[in-house]
């Protein structure tokens, strides 16, 4: 198209008017799979032919071309150029052709997408689970992109010569497309999305607006959280990528914005970072705006959002006076629009930044409908990068904002972001922009007069949280941090003392549930303030009519009390004292905030049987330092008892190597059981386990088959790489399978059917209703094991030894009928065999008893067993990786193949084979990817 030359202008596949008729099907479509039947059904239906053999042929000869429009790698075809092929070729569309397109296109991209019908975790599975669509993903994207090419070019192409409008086509295939609006249909074209958007930006934005104006858009329902797990993916990704697209044009911002902000207003929690809020701030952000929008449009723009969603619009121009360091990323851009071309990088001048900024500050400071708590605390967190002049407007704001009736709870709130802000010695050494003597004096001054009448809110700040932040006090000089708390803890007993005095026991726990340290007011209000009595009358004041609803706040500031008083004696008068002032489920509640020690069960065993149960079911134990006494085993066993074995093994965990192994053998068997732990309290952690599992292994009292037992109870957490890194592992039942060949065959009949799909002797059956859970078991069994059978006490590899395992197993997999898949288990097991002291794998003991064997099966069994030991890897482009592990095998065929031909042919050669076929399959696959993005 840049050419002068008329040759160069025209290649000769576009002026023979045959080929350009030819080149049709392709132009439309613009990437295919040729082994796809229903994209041949498409190409067929577009060339008018009766079978896409001849669309083959064609397609072929035109890639030998010089200079050829088409590309061709393993099964994908596709157009080397649309733009240019569009233009080339014109001449040769007609309108029959072009309504034939949009037909096709309707019925492609109409195509609902049936993993939707999966849970969001599986999607990345759906072709495993057979809901593929029927299309290929690049016949819809080729289809997708040539509607945007004719919506774009296709007026100055067409409309002239044929009277076709190919935009107003584009128009009406979005809408036919996307309404009726659901989130399913949302959904099922994601990918495409922005696509639609820029073909037709007009009718997109019509359906999406008409969508968020009734009751139940379909739009919120992709704004619920994505998954975090694997494969899960974002369901607003494509909408929001859509509308991105669209805010580049500054005719199409207003519109594109007022949608996100609608759609920002919904909370989205989850770790995704396409959000709405998120394209917004992209959008808006000062230093790197992603719209080809001015300034003054940009600003306009914003005043519309405030004006209809004020919070989010605050929350905009509060971000842009942010003078950090930041980062900002890249929007989606139109790809066949010119849009944003030349648009969304870094300005190289501080000018329009600057009038930017000063245009959201002058907007902030006339906010329409006034200020509320949070925002004025938000102005004063930005303090530092506002002028003198922005700053006295702020402090200005706040003195108006306190002398009309502002609440007491309010007035704390804006103080203490004062406190903090301001007044601390980071906020010292922060960069300001104005005189930071004169900034602390005027908060200093707005600080006083925002002091609240009420006292909880006046001393709020003490105890809103454990730590106190830095105050003003703290400016200057090195911070003595001992001074520095007896400060702080001379400042809260002071606070407590007049709430108590004022307020009285009421006023107390009121201030506890009001903030988030209410240990440690339970623990100055019992060290400090009461008596022996007065601290029995707070914890008879703090329960409530029901103990059972005792709150978190309430439980915390009894803890803090009881626990405050360090002499076991002591404790001891008081917590009886206090059992005859309360109910005896409410003496329970308190016992349970007590010291988790041997004192205090010995307290406990004073209640009644009832009682006693209850404490022991629900109490918290805590963690167990080794001591000589024996306390973390007593813990332990009284846990036990109730049937809490979880919680036994929790409160073990600093102690595990103190601990007797047969103590740790009787709660991992207990923890297998179902016990009076809930189901999400004290999950056994990995780390833990494989101490345990380790302290276990040093006993002499537990059998060999105990040990192997119990590693088969927690196979899923100690199996495999895994439970190794953890220190773990299955050493015993490793050890017991080598011993006990049948334990092996008993995990292939539960794992896998009779190739005769008969019965099985109810001896190697699993428990009726249990068959999942033991094919299961079994299968991991079989993954899990790595130590190669017939070792001797030396762990040394005996030819003799493992030949009588590996027969054994053979000839009950036999009687069994299962000789086959025993064959492929027993090879995926030897895959672990160490390698020959000269390097060739594998050892020569492994290698005679395969040799021997002559299995064809075991023989894929050991292939899938060192072709999946490679585990996760980094990849780069192509098969160099897969032909360097080609030629490592291939040396080792060429090594045994005269003492070993079986295996080296069968084995070695089949790994070769198959490493050199990825090798050809990812150099293809390479290809596709730069292909299909071009």
């Amino acid at each position: 198209r840049m050419a002068s030359l008329p040759a160069d202008q025209t290649p000769a596949w576009a002026a023979d008017h045959q080929i350009a008729r030819q080149l049709l099907p392709f132009l439309f479509t613009g990437a295919w799979n040729s082994n796809n039947a229903s994209d041949q059904k498409m190409l067929a239906r577009l060339a008018g032919a009766e079978t896409y053999d001849a669309i083959e042929v064609a397609c072929q000869g035109m890639v030998a071309m010089p200079d050829p429009p088409l590309w061709s790698t393993g099964t994908y075809r596709g157009v080397v150029s649309k733009m240019d092929l569009l233009f080339a070729i014109a001449g040769a569309i007609t309108a029959n052709d072009l309504n034939e397109y949009f037909e096709v296109a309707k019925l492609v991209l109409s195509e609902d997408d049936p993993k939707l019908d999966l849970p969001d975790e599986k999607h990345w599975a759906a072709a495993f689970y057979g809901k593929s669509r029927e299309f290929s993903r690049a016949l819809r994207t080729g289809i997708a992109e040539t509607l945007v090419l004719l919506a774009v070019h296709g007026h100055s192409l067409f409309f002239a010569r044929l009277g076709f409008n190919c935009e107003a086509a584009a128009s009406q295939l979005v809408r036919q497309l996307l309404t009726p609006l659901k989130a399913r249909i949302l959904e099922a074209n994601d990918s495409d999305l922005a696509a639609y958007a820029e073909a037709a930006p007009l009718e997109f934005l019509s359906v999406i607006e008409a969508d968020l104006s009734t009751e139940s858009p379909a739009t919120h329902r992709l704004m619920r959280p994505a998954g975090s797990s694997f494969g899960s993916g974002c369901p607003r990704s494509g909408l929001l990528w859509a509308l991105e697209t669209l805010a580049w044009n500054p005719n199409l911002l207003p519109r594109t914005a007022l949608i996100l902000a609608q759609l920002a207003e919904i909370e989205i929690k989850d770790n995704w970072a396409n959000k709405p809020i998120e394209s917004l701030r992209a959008i808006f952000r000062a230093w790197m705006p992603q719209t080809a929008a001015p300034c003054a449009a940009r600003i306009q723009v914003l005043h519309l959002i405030a004006r209809d969603h004020p919070a989010v619009a605050w929350t905009l121009c509060t971000d842009q006076i942010f003078s950090g360091s930041q980062t900002g990323h890249y929007s989606n851009k139109p790809r066949w629009r010119n849009d944003g071309y030349g648009y969304g990088e870094p300005f190289q001048s501080h000018q329009p930044i600057a009038e930017f900024i000063a245009a959201v500050v002058a907007k902030i400071h006339d906010w329409d409908g006034g200020y509320t708590p949070n925002m004025l605390c938000d102005l004063i967190a930005h303090l530092h990068e506002l002028s003198e002049a922005d700053q006295e407007r702020v402090w200005e704001l706040v003195k108006t904002w306190a002398a009309s009736d502002a609440a007491d709870a309010d007035k704390a709130l804006v103080r203490e972001r004062i406190r903090v802000t301001v007044l601390t010695r980071r906020g010292k050494y922060r960069p300001t922009r104005g005189d930071f003597a004169i900034m602390t004096q005027k908060s200093n001054a707005v600080y006083q007069s925002l002091e609240p009448a009420d006292l909880l809110c006046k001393h709020s700040w003490l105890f809103s949280k454990s730590w106190v932040e830095e105050s003003a006090d703290d400016m200057d000089g090195a911070v003595d941090f001992d001074a520095r708390e007896k400060r702080i803890s001379n400042l809260r007993a002071e606070a407590l003392r007049e709430i108590f005095q004022a307020l009285g026991l009421r006023g107390i726990i009121e201030l506890a549930e009001a903030g988030q340290a209410a240990a440690q007011i339970g623990w100055f209000m019992a060290k400090e303030l009461l008596s022996d009595q007065g601290i029995v009358d707070l914890l008879k004041a703090a329960m409530p009519p029901e103990p059972a609803q005792m709150s978190w706040a309430i439980g915390n500031l009894v803890r803090g009390a009881v626990r405050s008083i360090e002499d076991d004696a002591q404790r001891f008068s008081l917590l009886e004292l206090t059992r005859k002032s309360v109910p005896s489920d409410a003496f329970v509640k308190i016992m349970l905030q007590a010291p988790f020690s041997r004192r205090t069960w010995l307290q406990v065993d004073s209640l009644t049987d009832a009682e006693q149960k209850m404490y022991w079911e629900e109490v918290t134990p805590d963690w167990m330092r080794p001591d000589a006494s024996g306390e973390a085993t007593e813990a332990a066993i009284r846990l036990l008892g109730v049937q809490r074995a979880r919680a036994a093994f929790a409160c073990l965990h600093g102690c595990l190597k103190t601990v007797e192994p047969e103590i740790l053998f009787r709660i991992l068997t207990a923890m297998v059981k179902d016990g009076n732990d809930r189901p999400d309290q004290y999950r056994p952690d990995q780390h833990y386990l494989g101490k345990a599992f380790a302290q276990i292994d040093k006993s002499s009292v537990i059998t060999l088959e105990q040990k192997a037992i119990l590693e088969f109870a927690y196979i899923d957490i100690i199996g495999g790489s895994f439970g190794r890194r953890i220190g773990a592992g299955i050493p015993n039942l490793e050890k017991f399978i080598d011993a006990n060949p049948n334990f092996f065959v008993q995990a292939v009949t539960w794992t896998y059917r009779r190739k005769d799909k008969g019965e099985d002797p109810s001896e190697v059956q699993a428990p009726i209703g249990q068959e999942r859970a033991y094919r299961e078991s079994g299968f991991k069994l079989l993954d899990a094991l790595t130590r190669v059978p017939g070792q001797d006490e030396t762990s040394t590899i005996r030819a003799e030894r493992l030949a009588s395992w590996v027969n054994s197993v053979r000839q009950a997999c036999d009687e069994l009928d299962r000789l086959e898949i025993g064959d492929v288990c027993i090879g995926k097991l030897l895959s672990n065999a160490p390698p020959r002291t000269d390097g060739i794998w594998p050892c020569e003991p492994v290698l005679q008893v395969m040799e021997d064997i002559h299995s064809k099966a075991m023989m894929e069994g050991v292939h899938t067993g060192l072709f999946n030991s490679v585990g996760a890897t980094w990849r780069g482009e192509g098969g160099d990786q897969e032909r360097e592990k080609a030629a490592k095998y291939r040396s080792w065929e060429t090594a045994i193949k005269y003492t070993h031909p079986f295996v080296a042919s069968e084995l070695f050669g089949g790994l070769v084979a198959t490493y050199e076929n990825h090798a050809r399959h990812e150099d293809t696959e390479a290809g596709v990817r730069r292909r299909l993005q071009m």
